[in-house]
């Protein structure tokens, strides 16, 4: 683990990086942040706190109208809706640890409340009880923050696996006052650089002179969560049981030129299910314009989930397992695939068989085009390459293209004019050939339907 303070530079490549919160930031430009403020006096409706979001567009700005402030606080995580609610939550970026060893005088539990020289104590701490160092060490004007950041930004398909880590850290940091409600997905944090006005000194929380390292978000959630060699023995059997059973036509079909979306794109595909066929072949087509080979793991959930929720509306539910693995095969990690990724689609193997019994149309979740183009943060240059995953804009933009083809089929002479230009040449309102003969307009009409002009 160390103490080097090595920035990844895939990460850096594709995600903004933030100095002052020393994270990396989502790269979806639709997201939303939470300030929060304690109030001195309630207000005129009897609040003592208020919070309100921000577009990301507008964290630069905000962050520094909050500096020097009393108490004020930042959302540990993005959300995608204007709402500090755990449902909404969109993106993490790090796992936060609110120690509160400064109340060891009152509670008995604590007994460490002295980071020591240079962090010692707490460091062997970590490393005695086989703890990852964290990431960034802060304090909060009286207690401290234990900051662990992700190499890059998590999607909340992860929020099971993430509570979990956060949970079993906050229950080994025990002995240091570590505050065990703190793992709600909506919480929020001092923010650095305003004032804790708990404290008599009214001291400013702040980042400490200590860097450690980034983490991978799996190998942080293997290194703290406990593990059991034989049943991932038992899990792994099971797994290549339920491979060899019954394949869905799109997967055996598609299975060799998926990654790389060919000529023929979607065109083979019909029957009611074939917008969850051609959804599929959209998540593989994205994957491959984003990472040029298989999906990193910080985003393997979302596009494992977003597929088994489309694979459950044309696969029977006893063989959704085998099929979103061999679906997977080629596109997302293979460690995730082995070691998580059926962990993580319980739920919704379990959803989908409940309402295929009940003989439901759809069965497990349903995802419309809006809410997969949010969470994934589909752009305009990535639409042009799908199919079914596209905005009003880009099907209005298709629709007209297409008008537009067909039409200089229909029309091979007009050489891809415009109305007003080939009016220009061709109407005989403007050009006025009677005149040249010497004719009215009526005798000119009436002689061109007779054929005798």
């Amino acid at each position: 683990m160390g103490l080097a303070f090595k920035k990844p530079e895939v990460a850096l490549d594709r995600y903004p990086y933030d100095w002052r919160m020393k994270r990396f930031m989502p790269y979806n430009a639709n997201l939303f942040f939470i300030m929060g403020q304690k109030l001195k006096q309630p207000d005129a409706k009897g609040r003592t706190w208020w919070d309100k979001p921000y577009h990301i567009s507008e964290y630069e700005t905000v962050f520094d109208m909050a500096q020097d402030i009393e108490d004020s606080y930042i959302s540990m995580n993005w959300f995608y809706k204007c709402s500090r609610r755990g449902e909404f939550v969109a993106v993490f970026d790090h796992i936060c640890i609110d120690l509160d060893c400064y109340k060891y005088e009152t509670n008995p539990t604590i007994q460490y409340h002295d980071l020591g020289e240079n962090y010692e104590i707490l460091l062997k701490f970590c490393d005695d009880n086989n703890i990852p160092r964290p990431s960034n060490i802060l304090s909060s004007g009286r207690g401290i923050y234990l900051h662990y950041t992700f190499e890059c930004p998590v999607p909340a398909r992860c929020k099971g696996r993430f509570q979990a880590t956060h949970r079993e850290l906050l229950r080994k940091f025990i002995p240091w006052g570590a505050d065990q409600a703190t793992y709600d997905f909506s919480r929020v944090f001092r923010l650095p650089g305003s004032v804790n006005s708990h404290h008599p000194r009214r001291h400013r929380c702040e980042f400490l002179d200590y860097r450690g390292q980034f983490y991978d978000f799996s190998t942080l959630c293997d290194m703290v969560l406990p593990k059991k060699y034989e049943d991932y023995k038992k899990q792994k059997i099971a797994r290549q049981e339920r491979r060899e059973k019954a394949r869905v036509e799109y997967l055996a079909r598609r299975k060799t030129n998926a990654l790389v979306p060919d000529e023929r794109g979607t065109q083979g595909f019909k029957g009611w299910a074939s917008w969850a066929k051609k959804g599929l072949y959209d998540l593989k087509t994205l994957g491959f314009l984003r990472y040029r080979g298989p999906v990193r793991k910080g985003e393997c959930d979302i596009f494992c989930h977003e597929a088994g929720i489309l694979l459950a509306q044309i696969s029977n539910p006893d063989n959704l397992p085998s099929n979103l693995e061999q679906w997977a095969e080629g596109v997302i990690d293979e460690g995730y695939i082995a070691k998580h990724m059926h962990n993580a689609m319980q739920t919704l193997y379990k959803k989908a068989g409940q309402d295929y019994s009940a003989k439901k149309r759809h069965k497990g979740y349903t995802t419309g085009t809006k809410t997969i183009i949010q969470k994934l943060g589909i752009t305009r240059e990535e639409m042009k390459h799908l199919s079914v995953f596209i905005d009003h804009e880009e099907r209005l933009l298709r629709k007209r293209t297409k008008r537009q083809t067909e039409g200089r089929k229909e029309r091979p002479t007009s050489q891809g004019q415009t109305r007003e230009a080939w009016l220009t040449e061709n109407n005989l309102s403007v050009s006025k050939p009677w005149e040249a003969l010497n004719i009215s307009r009526a005798t000119y009409y009436r002689m061109k339907k007779s054929g005798t002009l």
